[in-house]
């Protein structure tokens, strides 16, 4: 895909996405500045100092002399960065941000991957194109869906399947897939370029809608998130983009064990919930559980029993906050469907 992210400098260092992933990356490199990528450097305790002197002034005399193995020097191997280089075997996971292509539109990604395979992308109507690949959707787009799934990892490339369900049904009646999500399947590899320095998601999701298969071409790239080392989601949150929230009148509030609870006037839903650390070992990603009840007019289709994944995200690619997100859905099949993507704003 065309659109590859370039992001800017950022000036500090973001706690690895996985810990069982770092190995791909023994120190990570980020744009902006010298970068050393440590499989190309040697360990100074392997060479002696005065071996090294004698051996770089032989060197330099056999050179001079036309001597040594074939006659000429032999150059070392080094990374190039005009390309991406495909990630070894075990690809990186995480969260990733960027573009979601459908029908020639370039909508904003927003995307968590966990070690033993569970999807969640949100996909939001266009904003500001310019600025969507750099900065979180932090305003209610127009229209937005969830990408529900499960991947698989072989040889080097992601494969999966799940379902596409449509969000802010209230408003949105045109939505497709608010009355029926549809299935959906995934493909995709991580690639990492050397001159951005992060991996990025190149492939596509075939979504089955009434007409015809509509394919959404994924460009994301791993988000630096800072990350807060807890086992649960705490403290007190503005919520910016659920639909049942109005004008800043939900206030999420997280006590010390995970638990949550919210209310919002204008939309009458309740919610109760809980947050606790991924068991696969997902770094900085929590499995959430929420109860939604109350919820009146059109917004009554959000009564129902939601789970799904959940992180600490910064609002922009420079930022140095941390904004509770979550991706949450009822179950497969339980009517009406229904999907929630959340965030929230610290006070």
């Amino acid at each position: 895909m065309s659109n590859s992210l370039t992001p800017l400098p950022k000036r500090h260092e973001a706690a690895a996405p996985d810990a069982g992933a770092v190995a791909l990356l023994s120190k990570r490199v980020r744009p902006g500045g010298p970068q050393v990528d440590s499989r190309w450097a040697v360990p100074r305790a392997c060479v002696r100092p005065r071996t090294l002197m004698l051996a770089l002034l032989l060197a330099e005399l056999l050179s001079a002399c036309g001597g040594g193995s074939g006659g000429g020097s032999q150059q070392s191997a080094q990374p190039t960065s005009s390309g991406s280089s495909p990630a070894p075997t075990q690809a990186l996971i995480g969260h990733y941000v960027g573009a979601v292509k459908i029908a020639d539109v370039t909508y904003f990604g927003d995307a968590v991957f966990t070690r033993d395979g569970a999807v969640r992308l949100y996909v939001g109507s266009p904003d500001n194109e310019d600025e969507a690949l750099q900065i979180l959707q932090i305003t209610r787009p127009e229209r937005s869906e969830q990408f529900v799934g499960t991947i698989q990892l072989r040889d080097g490339q992601w494969s999966g399947s799940g379902v596409v369900i449509g969000q802010q049904c209230a408003v949105s009646t045109a939505n497709p897939f608010c009355t029926q999500p549809s299935s959906a399947n995934i493909s995709a590899n991580v690639q990492r370029g050397f001159s951005s320095g992060s991996p990025a998601i190149q492939g596509n999701i075939q979504v089955a809608t009434a007409g015809a298969i509509e394919t959404w071409l994924l460009d994301l790239q791993l988000w630096p998130d800072i990350n807060p080392a807890t086992s649960v989601i705490s403290g007190q949150f503005k919520e910016m983009l659920a639909e049942f929230a109005s004008a800043g009148d939900v206030i999420v509030n997280f006590d010390s064990s995970g638990r949550f609870f919210f209310q919002s006037a204008a939309s009458g839903c309740v919610g109760n919930g809980t947050s606790v650390a991924r068991s696969d070992g997902s770094a900085n990603t929590y499995d959430v559980t929420l109860m939604m009840e109350n919820c009146k007019g059109a917004y009554a289709y959000l009564n129902g029993q939601y789970d799904g994944l959940a992180l600490y995200t910064t609002s922009s690619y420079w930022d140095y906050d941390s904004l509770p997100r979550m991706w949450l859905s009822k179950p497969t099949g339980e009517t009406p469907p229904a999907a929630l993507t959340t965030l929230g704003e610290p006070l």
